[in-house]
């Protein structure tokens, strides 16, 4: 650099702040699991189907922390700053097909007039018959429904028990099991027994009525959970991450028998599959899972951070049997076909 440019007076002139960018496009780039070995497919029980690196020019777009699996290769992502991102995915040509960036039309209020507005979304449910969605929320702990594509919110949660969890270790993953129950795991409140807190709700975790009783969930050494989807009637896949500076981000998923959350215990999980260099692997955060025949598919996608250094990953895989695998006992709720409903109709597919 010039010393001239030390030495002379300079005026730097601010021109007016560029208006946010509300593009709707959202790029797929496909990608492979392992840059060095494209031809690497299995790792653990997980094969390899396809991979993409999703961008859009959207500024709202990033930080995806959960995801849902609709009809017709149909996908709802939800950000952990409260945008939903939805698209069909045309595999065949690597697009996004009729996609939407916008946000949820309603979240916790600011805890005072000097606070920032943090919809920090974590947890992401949706049951095909009613067409309602549920959502966890970070710092402003609490559990909110909304009605059929997100027309209205209908109530939220600010359950006592998760007013203590750390600020920013809430609602992380949420189950909806078949008899009505529902169970929300915080990533960092530490349970007195061992592992981290979880509640188990008598009912609807978004019900003010709504019971809930602690247990503890102890995920893979070094870990922390990021999501959970219903595997089956008997059990869940959890997915969890680990960032060191010596080994970079990782990934475990793991099945946990769901016989196993029982209030006042500690359940754990069994690790089937980790990602991690060489693999390509991000901040690994929204799990969802569909049915293929009787092959189950899992889709993985990373949270970027809305950083430069980080991306926004999709991963597909293949559930491969192993010597325990548990028998199929009911077809895969999140992955029904819902009936029409007034709001985003862009969920469905055409």
């Amino acid at each position: 650099m010039s010393l001239f440019f030390f030495l002379v007076p300079v005026t730097f002139v601010r021109g007016p702040v560029p208006p946010p960018n509300d593009s709707q496009y959202i790029t797929l780039k496909p990608i492979a699991l392992d840059a060095r070995d494209p031809a690497r497919t299995v790792v653990g029980r997980l094969e390899f189907l396809a991979g993409w690196k999703i961008t859009s020019d959207n500024g709202e777009f990033g930080g995806i922390s959960s995801m849902l699996a609709l009809p017709d290769n149909r996908f709802l992502m939800l950000s952990d700053n409260g945008t939903l991102v939805g698209f069909t995915l045309d595999e065949d040509k690597n697009q996004a097909l009729r996609p939407f960036i916008a946000p949820l039309p309603e979240g916790p209020a600011k805890p005072n007039e000097y606070a920032q507005l943090n919809w920090d979304a974590e947890s992401f449910l949706h049951d095909p018959e009613t067409g309602q969605f549920w959502v966890g929320y970070e710092h402003q702990h609490s559990v909110w429904r909304y009605g059929p594509t997100f027309a209205r919110k209908e109530t939220a949660h600010y359950s006592k028990a998760a007013q203590k969890w750390p600020e920013n270790g809430g609602a992380e993953a949420m189950l909806r099991l078949k008899d009505g129950r529902f169970l929300v795991f915080s990533e960092s409140a530490e349970y007195s027994k061992g592992g981290y807190q979880a509640l188990m709700f008598d009912s609807d975790a978004a019900e003010p009525t709504s019971k809930a009783v602690v247990f503890g969930y102890q995920p893979p050494k070094g870990y922390r959970l990021t999501d959970a989807v219903l595997l089956d009637d008997d059990s869940a896949l959890m997915l969890h991450r680990r960032f060191t500076p010596f080994d970079g981000v990782s990934a475990i998923l793991s099945i946990a028998q769901l016989k196993n959350f029982q209030p006042g215990k500690v359940a754990t999980s069994v690790s089937i599959a980790t990602l991690k260099p060489p693999l390509k692997v991000d901040n690994m955060e929204a799990l969802a899972i569909t049915r293929d025949g009787e092959a189950t598919i899992v889709w993985i996608a990373s949270d970027d951070n809305f950083s430069a250094l980080q991306e926004s990953l999709f991963f597909k895989f293949r559930l491969l049997k192993g010597k325990d695998s548990p028998k199929k006992s009911g077809p895969e709720r999140q992955n029904e076909k819902a009936e029409a409903s007034p709001g985003f109709s862009t969920f469905e597919s055409d």
